[in-house]
């Protein structure tokens, strides 16, 4: 297609030239719907390009106010407002009525934002006995008021929708696409108005947080907004059992064999991209949501920083983990937050409500903790599974440090059947005992998880931390909170396609797998399958016993090459005495001819 194209080219260029002209409109210079007064107006948006007198295009916008006019100077077109023209918009009754009382803008400087350009236009709004307040007048007609007393700018509900979804599919800022309006509006750069940008931000923020309540159906509930709770406007996983809503009344009366159903899978980590810089402050810019989506309620998270933010963290005992051996270290200068904190549905990769807060410094415990402890009050659990890519050491002094949080945080551990695992893909960083301790491979019920689901997301929400690092704090938890929750309603959507293709993938490797399980089963004798069967069982039925011996550690000793050097001497040494020598050389023996092929096999 490219390349038949380009033999038609010089036709395309031709005819995008004669758009900027008059086009069929030039054997004649009258109105082409009056026929009586010149015609010098177009409009770009309407279907038609012909040629209309001023009174005859002004007729036929009002329905269409925010169409952009061109007027025929003699040499070219330039743009024209329908302002300019004595177009006047009329809210508060019909399309065509007049107002008795009708009352102008302030100062008649009225400004709209639409997806196409930034339109000054002329708006009356009624003054009759019953007419509804300015702000609900804009409202009705689909327009959305910057302010609540005397508006002077509004924007469509399509721009907002429009840049609404743009933000989450490309990731663009509101500086950026406000921008892009403005050289829609004049590409020439020549024409200078009075700058919307600040308005526009903030009827974005509020339209964001209006659409959150309202997938929320909190515009339904009698008792208004003000009772929203916490985390409940967040989108939640449809996969992950919810009491009263997905799993049977009965649930938590399940036998262990069936428990493993209704289990949680949890999965925390911290992304150190989205910092933010100390913009602002929380008495100017508080946020709108207090807690309902994904973030923590901030008053309490702060509150249990101030308390018990001083408490030295303990040191790594595994691998000498940066989270957790520079968790106070990080440098945080210039910044309010180094990062984000985050739980996750380690299956279903979907943030859980009230698991998102900020750092101040690194991936510290006094941050963590809160946030897993927060998300926890939303669900009830009998089987709770783990993820943390520093488990090994987190999960130690989990319960006493679980006693600083208000009571509200705290659940009864020792009824529960809880368990730790480090993510597979970084699993290999520790310590051979952690391999083994921490391992999704080696415990039941938990399917083929791998716990690096929080991974996976960072990928879509890092794009955004470019524009979110310059915000105040309420403007960037309100912008992530809305984020998380298009991710969230995408993975809903998906959802049931991406499980059925697993599903399919599943079974057509369950036959092979099948066959490698019995072709080993088969070289196994029946006593040590026996044994290594009752020492496994033990063992994955008594999770939290620590005294319990893990049948999957290695019972073999590290050999190092030195001490392979020492054996085989003694070896060689004991067949001396007994006289069976069988050296090839009377100074280089069997081992040393051994080892010297092995370095120059590794200094080659």
């Amino acid at each position: 297609p490219l390349l038949n194209w380009i033999e038609h080219r010089e036709l395309f260029l031709l005819e995008m030239l004669r758009h900027d002209g008059r086009g069929d409109n030039l054997p004649s210079d009258l109105c082409s719907s009056c026929g009586m007064n010149v015609g010098v107006y177009r409009c770009k948006d309407c279907f038609s390009s012909q040629l209309l007198c001023q009174g005859c295009v002004v007729d036929a916008h009002a329905r269409l106010p925010l169409h952009r006019v061109e007027n025929w100077n003699g040499t070219y077109f330039q743009n024209v407002t329908l302002k300019d023209l004595g177009l006047r918009i009329q809210l508060g009754h019909n399309v065509g009525e007049s107002c008795q009382l009708p009352v102008r803008a302030f100062n008649n400087d009225f400004v709209l934002i639409d997806t196409h350009a930034i339109h000054p236009i002329a708006v009356d709004f009624c003054g009759c006995t019953k007419a509804q307040s300015h702000i609900q007048q804009l409202l009705r007609v689909g327009w959305f008021p910057a302010t609540t007393s005397d508006p002077k700018t509004a924007a469509t509900f399509a721009v907002l929708r429009h840049f609404h979804i743009l933000s989450f599919e490309s990731k663009v800022s509101a500086y950026e696409f406000y921008h892009t309006l403005v050289r829609l509006t004049d590409n020439t750069g020549l024409l200078k108005r009075k700058d919307r940008y600040e308005a526009f931000m903030r009827m974005v923020r509020e339209f964001r947080h209006l659409k959150m309540l309202k997938r929320a159906a909190r515009g339904h509930d009698p008792s208004g907004i003000i009772a929203t709770q916490q985390g409940e406007c967040a989108v939640l996983c449809p996969a992950c059992p919810h009491s009263g809503k997905n799993i049977p009344d009965d649930w938590a009366l399940a036998s262990k064999a069936r428990a493993w159903l209704y289990a949680s899978f949890l999965a925390i980590d911290a992304n150190f991209r989205l910092k933010r810089r100390i913009v602002s402050k929380e008495t100017v810019d508080p946020s709108l949501s207090c807690g309902w989506g994904y973030f923590v309620d901030e008053s309490t998270y702060r509150s249990h920083l101030n308390a018990h933010g001083l408490e030295v963290q303990e040191k790594s005992s595994c691998a000498s983990h940066n989270a957790v051996n520079m968790a106070d270290s990080k440098s945080s200068k210039g910044l309010a937050a180094t990062g984000l904190g985050t739980i996750d549905c380690a299956r279903h990769n979907m943030k859980l409500p009230n698991g998102v807060g900020d750092l101040q410094k690194g991936e510290r415990y006094i941050n963590m903790d809160f946030l897993f402890f927060s998300t926890l009050r939303h669900r009830s659990v009998e089987v709770l599974n783990i993820s943390y890519d520093i488990a090994c050491q987190w999960h130690k002094n989990l319960w006493s440090r679980m006693a600083t949080l208000p009571d509200e945080y705290h659940i009864n551990h020792t009824s529960k059947d809880i368990r730790f695992f480090v993510p597979k893909f970084h699993l290999p960083a520790h310590i051979a005992k952690c391999q083994t301790s921490f391992s999704f491979n080696w415990s039941r019920w938990v399917g083929r998880t791998d716990g690096e689901a929080p991974e996976r997301g960072w990928s879509n929400i890092n794009p955004v931390a470019s524009s979110t690092k310059e915000m105040g704090p309420g403007s960037r938890r309100d912008t992530l909170d809305d984020h998380f929750g298009d991710w969230n309603w995408k993975k809903v959507v998906n959802l049931g396609m991406c499980l059925l293709r697993k599903m399919k993938e599943a079974i057509q490797e369950k036959a092979a797998f099948q066959l490698a399980f019995d072709e080993l089963n088969a070289a196994v004798t029946e006593q040590h399958r026996a044994t290594w069967q009752a020492e496994v069982e033990l063992w994955e039925n008594n999770p939290n016993d620590r005294s319990i011996a893990n049948p999957f550690e290695a019972k073999t000793f590290e050999i190092t090459q030195a001490g392979a050097r020492l054996r085989l001497a003694q070896l060689e040494g004991l067949e001396l005495e007994s006289g069976a020598d069988v050296a090839l050389h009377p100074e280089v023996s069997a081992s040393v001819l051994i080892g010297m092929g092995l370095d120059l096999e590794e200094q080659q």
